[in-house]
């Protein structure tokens, strides 16, 4: 299609879409709708800035949804939108002729790593979802190349390196099918083992967060004054839902001494003590925090005590929470 070139950058003919040109150069698979132009320079490519930062966005969005689903890390949905945007503009950058380092591997590191900070932070089993989040890539991508072999899509060689003519939507669909295996590979091995995995809803004064719940029929926890069900969380996501108060490990190993912390802090909240005996422990108490709102996978439940544990409730990493089984 024709434009008027200026310097690197070219104005579409509508006007209203921002293009750049890159001279000797073409994107590789994260290309979402480019057209070959000559403007006197030298052949080059025409890419439009719109579709490869909301087709970057897409997948890393996607990508980002299964690392977080295979780890049941409690990321907030802020740092999930954050990490996608923030690789869609990397995208975009990768396309200026200065920026194009960005594309090579020291620089597709640092775009990695940024984006795993944003999105997962550096604490705690933060490393985690990091690994997982580089095997999901890899995965990504193998699965991208082998789909480009089986539909025979056209390739070509420039600079030493194989490029692969693919739209955006595929790559988005491909991100999706990613996804969607992930759910449904994690669901089905979850009932195999006879156990369930369901997403957690937490809302506690206009905060809400989500994290993975294991339904266990062996947790009977209950509160001995109202005989509510109560469900057990790590105390990370207590620290979540309270961050101006800063809560760490030791303080669930005191939870009398939480609670009045608490109390203090936030008269609002609704606290108490639960009581609780395990295999191979001695029992003990549990600080409690009443919910204004539960849900487990969009459905509300009628209970509203979530007791916070200082050690892991998970054997792996994969949950955070655990509910009573039906």
């Amino acid at each position: 299609m024709p434009a008027e070139c200026n310097k690197n950058r070219v104005v579409s003919p509508v006007g209203k879409r921002p293009v750049f040109f890159r001279k000797r150069s073409i994107m590789g698979m994260q290309n979402a709708k480019c057209k070959m132009h000559n403007s006197g320079r030298g052949e080059g490519v025409v890419v439009y800035v719109d579709e490869v930062f909301a087709v970057n966005a897409l997948v890393d969005l996607l990508l980002l949804k299964t690392a977080v689903c295979v780890t049941g890390a409690g990321t907030r949905p802020w740092r999930l939108w954050a990490g996608a945007g923030f690789g869609g503009a990397a995208a975009v950058a990768a396309c200026v002729p200065e920026l194009g380092w960005l594309g090579r591997l020291p620089g597709a590191g640092l775009l990695f790593l940024g984006l795993s900070l944003i999105c997962f932070g550096r604490r705690g089993r933060a490393w985690k979802s990091w690994l997982w989040f580089f095997c999901v890539c890899c995965g990504f991508g193998g699965l991208a190349l082998a789909v480009c072999g089986l539909l025979r899509v056209p390739a070509f060689q420039r600079d030493g390196t194989v490029y692969y003519r693919v739209t955006g939507r595929l790559l988005v669909l491909l991100a999706g099918a990613v996804y969607a295996g992930a759910r449904i590979c994690l669901d089905c091995f979850a009932r195999n083992r006879g156990r369930e995995l369901v997403r957690l809803g937490l809302s506690l004064a206009g905060r809400e967060l989500s994290c993975v719940a294991l339904r266990d029929t062996g947790n009977t926890l209950s509160d001995p004054a109202t005989g509510e069900p109560v469900l057990v969380a790590r105390w990370q996501v207590a620290a979540r839902l309270l961050p101006e108060l800063g809560l760490d490990r030791d303080a669930f190993q005191d939870p009398a001494g939480l609670l009045v912390r608490l109390g203090a802090a936030r008269p609002g909240l609704r606290v108490r003590l639960i009581p609780f005996r395990a295999v191979g422990t001695e029992g003990g108490l549990l600080a409690a925090l009443c919910m204004d709102r539960i849900t487990e996978d969009g459905v509300p439940v009628r209970t509203h005590l979530v007791a916070f544990s200082p050690t892991d409730v998970s054997d792996g990493g994969g949950y955070e929470a655990l509910c009573q089984g039906e």
